[in-house]
């Protein structure tokens, strides 16, 4: 049964959901702090619980800390709990009343949801500010990822690096047209390959073996965090259409010097008798698989050199400051290039200074194209001695106390880095990777930035 969010005309908002398992262990996630605070919230959320008494009078107060480091307080004070059947809380601010009920389905549950608020007008603010609707349907499909991570019968897990960045490795496990490409043991191919990476989306593949048998597959998603975390799972069926058994998938992504490490854990449950051959090649299978990613990935990378490099931070540092770190000569000096002899954030501007690395000189030659005070500044890149013209853009996007910055060097492949290697797309990403992740973090964030 898929679910999804619904706005009544009057002041609700509402969610039903089937969840596969049996409704006691559904009560136990739901109301003992030790589960709820691993699968609670939007996506990419986690918790910190403080209290949580579930029986009528009894307080509910803890701490969700959203992906980018925003905390968010809460309190509810319970109202009615019917053991296995319902809960009904109010919530404190923004004051709202949650009834949820379970009922038995024949070894599954249904779960409807219910937030009744004040007025129409704070349940459209609620969902307006807060995208209250958006991360219902996220949390009902997390609790059912979660549910199966904690009734599985044998779990796998498998580690890997993965030779490109990160945003192409997630990309490669959420398109289409990159799945294709690499899912299945060596020799596989897949004609059917529909993947709908959305919270609740399906997954339907058919995987064709090199003696021309199909093996289906179906899915769906639980939880997706880009680019650093998918939870979905997988069931292998038989000629009925039948779940032979079924995986929860979590993988997570983490980049470092332009490439990933890639993590897999793997839940197996509701095992067939004629699914446990498959069970048993499992990790082989994905050992496989992961192989022809990387292949894959690899020559995406090759056919990609006209691509400009995008990395994309978020520092804890104000816009004002994390501008003035980037266009003022004496904070240049301290974090980016020290051999500077002047910077001025001014448009046609324009500064030569000699870098030396690994036993070679390099003559950067600047000239700044585009400023737009405390959002941007665009600055023309070339090398004395070698062909080309590059332009590398940084961006500033205020998010509170916090800046969103962001990072495009665009014209790389005019160096001709077949020629000249030491000027590749891969040495650009490690090094502006490490620029924004040690260097300008640090200056920021660390020691130093104390020290200002």
């Amino acid at each position: 049964m898929a679910a999804d969010t619904v706005l009544s005309p009057s002041r609700e908002l509402t969610i039903s959901k089937i969840v596969n398992a049996p409704r006691e262990l559904v009560w136990k996630v739901w109301t003992d702090p030790e589960h709820i605070k691993n699968w609670w919230g939007p996506n990419g959320f986690t918790n910190t619980i403080f209290q949580m008494d579930v029986q009528p009078g009894g307080i509910w107060e803890f701490i969700m800390h959203g992906p980018d480091g925003t905390d968010y307080k809460n309190k509810s004070v319970y109202k009615e709990v019917v053991k296995y059947e319902k809960i009904v809380y109010d919530h404190v601010s923004p004051k709202f009343q949650f009834t949820v009920t379970f009922k038995e389905q024949g070894g599954k549950t249904l779960i409807n949801i219910e937030m009744l608020f004040e007025t129409p007008e704070v349940r459209d603010n609620v969902v307006r500010v807060f995208k209250a609707d958006v991360g219902l349907k996220q949390n009902i499909y997390k609790l059912e990822g979660y549910l199966r991570r904690v009734s599985f019968e044998r779990e796998m897990s498998i580690e890997r690096v993965i030779n490109a960045p990160r945003k192409l490795v997630f990309d490669a496990w959420t398109d289409p047209e990159h799945i294709k490409n690499w899912w299945g043991p060596s020799g596989f191919t897949n004609p059917v390959c529909d993947v709908d990476a959305t919270p609740g989306g399906t997954v339907l593949i058919h995987m064709q073996a090199p003696d021309g048998v199909v093996y289906p597959m179906d899915g769906e998603f639980h939880e997706i965090v880009e680019p650093k975390k998918l939870v979905f799972t997988t069931a292998a069926l038989d000629k009925n259409g039948k779940r032979l058994f079924e995986v929860l998938n979590t993988v997570t992504f983490s980049e470092v010097n332009g490439i990933t490490r890639l993590h897999l854990h793997a839940a197996v449950s509701g095992i067939t008798e004629e699914g446990k051959p498959y069970i048993d090649g499992m990790n082989e299978g994905w050992n496989q698989s992961f192989d022809r990613l990387n292949e894959h990935v690899m020559d995406q990378s090759k056919i990609d050199t006209n691509a400009p490099v995008v990395i994309e931070r978020t520092f804890n540092a104000g816009i004002d400051k994390v501008w003035k770190a980037i266009t003022d000569i004496d904070q240049m000096r301290q974090w980016y290039f020290p051999q500077l002899a002047d910077f001025k954030p001014e448009e046609g501007f324009e500064t030569q200074f000699s870098i030396h690395h690994e036993g070679r000189d390099y003559l950067h030659i600047w000239k700044v194209k585009e400023v737009i005070p405390v959002k941007k500044i665009s600055v023309e890149w070339k090398y004395g001695g070698y062909p080309g013209n590059s332009l590398v853009s940084f961006e500033l996007f205020e998010q509170g106390s916090k800046t969103k910055f962001i990072l495009t060097h665009y014209g790389i492949n005019t160096f001709m880095p077949e020629k000249y290697p030491e000027l590749s797309k891969q040495n650009f990403t490690e090094g502006w990777t490490q620029f924004m992740d040690r260097e300008l973090k640090d200056f920021l964030e660390g020691v130093h930035a104390r020290e200002n």
